[in-house]
């Protein structure tokens, strides 16, 4: 940088000046002249370096830009990719992979970045994913999942897919994917609404077991109520009336008749046949097996068997509160009462008791009743009584399960109530969700047809109630079954199912950028 000419006359002088009035200080000018100097070159170095560093700074921003455009780029695509039936299938299901960085997953089970939950192994529940071949998924024809995990974009750019986590309690998804381009990585975050098409929900299933008994999955239905939007009917054919069904029938469908007789509720003109004139279903029926498969929990305290009216209570806000009993045994007015005011409750039925396959016995007007105290209604999700063993339930007279979702994938569900027992009015003896492995209702008359359900198993015709005293109706009983409209609280157990729900995406409740 040239010395300003002014700058430079006032130094000669001053300079001149100090060597003629103090020349014993003789020497003095030639260091300073070279201390001004070496400033000089110092100022000039530290412009040139400031000026590189933006220069620099500058790139980092363009290349940093440019991945965050690859980045929502690959954003965009995913999601495009998951509007297609056979991978919006993937929504309820989980993948997160390994930050190299941390050696864990990504998002972890509450899907925030860098929270601490994050787990030691892979979590992949989408690669391998394919219902294609399951029969109800084949009546959809939505093919094999083809999903892909990361792709090019422009000359320079890549992303992939690092993490999906799914909250079915918040009914919301949270998705990851990192991009780079020209080596400046960026990662972005969203949280999107993801919600199934519920018009099919499984509000009835009696299926056969993976290692269940030759005709099983039967539904006797015999002209009982099946009531709600959401009293969808999914049987297994091998255990029906008519195994050659393998579609659906909406009410009104040409084909409707054919599936009642196969669930044995003919709604023909000859009342003796089922006893059922008319249709009384109000939900779609399926024919295909669809066999819950929900995975084994840790259990809580155990109550022995229930004999009296009992109240036991969710505790755990959020979290299930867990019980055991060997069985529930109730007559004349008793009740057991399921308060879930403070938290969901779960009831394993497991073998005990002189008869372990009589799990739940309701006979006169006794009640299982899940409640609320603070005004809200029960949700039926919130009161779950699983069985794994040989575990029947059986109604008599007026008896009621209200709010409830039953699970009993070896057993069945015997409906031998002669008219309606819940609260509210309703002509019901349940109202919730049933996943049973059958369902059999009361012959009206000795002539009406035999369900022969398990016959071929051990030669054995199961049709009749084992107490034999109690005395066939001899009139029509249409008592039946009520499925809530609100199922939210069961969007959990969809994963165990396979039941071909179209999951769409909605809103974007949360956007952030992630720098790496």
């Amino acid at each position: 940088m040239p010395i300003n000419p002014f700058v430079a006359t006032v130094i000669r002088w001053w300079l001149q000046q100090t060597s003629s009035t103090h020349r014993k200080e003789a020497g003095f000018a030639l260091p300073l002249a070279l201390g001004l100097g070496f400033v000089m070159v110092v100022l000039g170095l530290t412009m040139l370096m400031t000026a590189q560093s933006d220069r620099i700074t500058s790139w980092q921003r363009k290349e940093s830009g440019a991945s965050l455009s690859t980045a929502e780029g690959g954003m965009a695509r995913t999601l495009a990719q998951l509007t297609n039936p056979n991978n919006a299938m993937l929504l309820n299901r989980n993948y997160d992979t390994i930050n190299i960085k941390t050696g864990k997953t990504y998002l972890g089970a509450d899907g925030i970045f860098n929270s601490g939950d994050e787990e030691t192994a892979l979590i992949d529940e989408w690669t391998s994913y394919n219902p294609s071949n399951e029969p109800c998924h084949q009546q959809m024809n939505w093919g094999v999942p083809n999903f892909q995990f990361s792709g090019s974009i422009g000359d320079n750019g890549t992303y992939s897919l690092k993490a999906y986590r799914y909250d079915p309690k918040q009914q919301q998804g949270t998705l990851f994917v990192e991009a780079t381009t020209n080596g400046q990585a960026t990662g972005i975050i969203i949280t999107i609404n993801v919600t199934p098409d519920l018009d099919n929900f499984p509000g009835i299933i009696a299926s056969r077991n993976t290692n269940g008994a030759f005709k099983t999955g039967t539904l006797a239905l015999r002209g009982r109520e099946v009531l709600g939007s959401k009293g969808n009917i999914y049987y297994n054919p091998d255990g029906s009336a008519n195994s050659s069904l393998t579609n659906s029938a909406a009410p009104g469908d040409a084909s409707r008749a054919d599936y009642l007789d196969a669930i044995w509720s003919t709604d023909g003109e000859d009342f003796d046949a089922d006893g059922s004139p008319i249709d009384t279903v109000e939900g779609k029926i399926f024919a295909c097996n669809l066999p819950p498969k929900l995975p084994t929990t840790i259990q809580g305290t155990n109550f022995g068997r229930i004999t009296t009216s009992t109240t036991l209570k969710g505790v755990g806000s959020m979290t299930p509160t867990l019980y055991r009993v060997e069985s529930i045994d109730l007559d004349n007015d008793e009740v057991l009462t399921i308060d879930t005011t403070g938290g969901p409750v779960q009831i394993d039925v497991i073998y005990g008791g002189t008869d372990p396959e009589l799990a739940i016995t309701l006979r006169d007007n006794a009640k299982i009743l899940n409640i609320r105290t603070d005004d809200q209604l029960p949700q039926v999700g919130d009161l779950r009584i699983l069985a794994r063993g040989n575990s029947q339930v059986n109604l008599f007279d007026r008896s009621c399960i209200q709010n409830a979702f039953l699970w009993f994938p070896i057993d069945e569900l015997r409906l031998l109530t002669s008219g309606p027992g819940c609260p509210g009015g309703r002509n019901t003896n349940v109202e919730g969700v049933l996943w049973m492995e059958a369902i059999l209702a009361l012959k009206d008359k000795e002539n009406h047809r035999d369900v022969n359900f398990l016959n071929g198993f051990n030669g054995t015709n199961y049709d009749q109630p084992k107490n034999t005293f109690y005395p066939l109706a001899n009139s029509r009983v249409t008592t039946g079954i009520a499925v809530p409209e609100d199922v939210s609280s069961l969007m959990d157990l969809l994963k165990y199912v396979e039941w071909p729900a179209r999951y769409r995406f909605g809103g974007v409740k949360n956007w952030q950028r992630v720098r790496l």
